[in-house]
């Protein structure tokens, strides 16, 4: 039997999460191991492996939606700059095989190189708090 997606097991509450934003086509969550604070996923709720898999009028919806959260996570948590990122495939580092966005917040020597910061390890308690925050921004 097939193991069931990590984001699919979010998507049919299987699995808990810090949920931002949710309609009839997409999800929008915390990453669990942020690169910064206030690192979102944008998630379609169809299981896509690949974005190239999907139609192009979801794609931008996906992207409508993806700008309309980074404008919040930038103003909530203050950061300097953002980055927005999405893989495809092995090759391209997709880890997680179900189409998903990240909105990562950057902050000015968050690194002391040229390299990506390190995932942070924050509680559920954290989370959650910066979830009332953003969405409180939303609203």
């Amino acid at each position: 039997m097939e193991e069931q997606c990590v984001f699919c097991e979010i998507i049919n509450r299987d699995r808990p999460a810090s949920i931002i934003f949710e309609n009839d086509f997409l999800i929008s969550f915390l990453d669990r191991y942020p690169i910064n604070r206030g690192h979102l996923l944008v998630v379609p709720k169809e299981h896509y492996q690949y974005l190239t898999d999907m139609e192009n009028n979801d794609v931008a919806r996906l992207f409508e939606i993806v700008n309309m959260l980074s404008k919040h996570v930038w103003k909530t948590v203050a950061a300097d700059g953002l980055n927005i990122s999405q893989s495809n495939g092995l090759a391209a580092s997709q880890d997680i095989f179900h189409v998903h966005i990240h909105i990562i917040p950057r902050f000015i020597n968050d690194t002391d190189n040229d390299s990506w910061p390190t995932r942070k390890n924050i509680t559920e308690e954290e989370l959650d708090n910066l979830a009332s925050l953003i969405k409180s921004s939303l609203n």
